[in-house]
């Protein structure tokens, strides 16, 4: 009996150390905010060391007298309320660079300036806003003639990651925007309701719009790797580039707007709100040769899966044996896709 207590009881030990651990872990942000307070002594006295919240003041960001509240500033100008949108734009910016590891390769492949936007001045919404098309070359934009697809649960501007969101450029532009009509084409990134025109005028600050509207992810995560689930690093290049694959290899069969056609609508936002990055990276690198579309005509744009075996009785078409697109991207694509989510749909 002596053996079972003793055996009991360091098992309870075990899990109390696991738990402290776990709790150790989920509370990385701490660490952050008071390295924070050293880089920036002037926010020491404005800020207590704890979990910081964001109310976004537009009115799609409340649920009746509910606000989705935001929990990014835990890790980033956790004072960006007292700051205000320029200086905290600023630190986004030379932080990032500052203290992730991969910052120069990350910039590269997603084509990141060094300059955090501040505010959706008119300017910046005229030019990745709902009021704006993709184009090809600046002046014409591409082919979005209606294919008469499947267009159920699609979104009409009211943006949390549809190509008129954007997240990875913040300026407060918005995710979620949405795929618009055929005669006008995907329209930029940014929400018409984070518009200065339908604000009385005023140009609103990241610190009204917060992080969510424009980068996709998690608005309540602690975890970084769960904060930055189906994260949009840089909106404009991945509406700009996106939109350029996108038309190349994904339009003819899910159509130009994303409704659908041959394959399944991707502005869906029961699809989207269900997958996450992982799941569309993986349609779009293996495609057909992929679990997920064994027997389909899905182009494996990228490797061909490991667990692949060609079968003339259920492949439709043959799979590519070379890639036809890089990693980084898929990885734009993906991002491009993500774009198509509703604000309010989002967790």
């Amino acid at each position: 009996m002596t053996k079972f207590f003793l055996g009991l009881s360091a098992f309870l030990l075990l899990l109390i150390g696991v738990a402290a651990a776990k709790d150790a872990h989920d509370r990385g942000y701490l660490s952050i905010q008071e390295q924070y307070l050293k880089d920036y002594p002037s926010s020491a006295k404005t800020v207590d060391v704890k979990v910081q919240q964001l109310f976004p003041s537009f009115d799609q960001a409340k649920q009746g007298q509910t606000f989705k509240v935001e929990r990014c500033i835990s890790c980033h100008v956790p004072d960006i309320a007292t700051i205000g949108p320029q200086e905290a734009a600023k630190r986004l910016s030379q932080d990032f660079f500052k203290y992730e590891p991969n910052a120069q390769q990350i910039a590269k492949d997603n084509h990141l300036t060094g300059v955090h936007p501040a505010l959706v001045t008119q300017q910046y919404y005229d030019t990745y806003g709902q009021s704006a098309v993709a184009t090809k070359d600046g002046f014409h934009p591409y082919s979005a003639a209606s294919s008469g697809g499947n267009s159920s649960n699609t979104t009409a501007g009211t943006g949390a990651g549809s190509p008129g969101t954007g997240a990875g450029s913040g300026s407060g532009a918005g995710a979620g925007g949405s795929a618009t009509t055929a005669a006008t084409g995907i329209t930029g990134f940014i929400p018409q309701f984070l518009s200065p025109q339908q604000n009385n005028g005023t140009a609103l600050g990241i610190d009204s719009t917060g992080c969510i509207v424009c980068h996709n992810g998690s608005r309540l995560e602690l975890d970084q790797n769960a904060a930055h689930l189906n994260l949009i690093v840089n909106p404009e290049y991945a509406w700009t580039e996106g939109a350029s694959l996108y038309y190349q290899y994904c339009a003819s069969c899910h159509g130009n707007l994303g409704e659908g056609k041959i394959g399944p609508p991707l502005n869906n936002q029961d699809r989207l709100g269900f997958f996450n990055e992982d799941y569309y990276y993986r349609c779009i690198e293996y495609g057909m040769t992929g679990f997920e579309h064994l027997g389909s005509v899905m182009p494996n744009w990228g490797s061909i899966s490991p667990e692949y075996k060609a079968n003339k009785a259920v492949d439709k078409v043959p799979a590519n044996q070379t890639r036809v697109l890089s990693e980084q991207q898929i990885d734009v694509l993906v991002q491009f896709i993500r774009h198509w989510e509703n604000y309010q749909t989002l967790p």
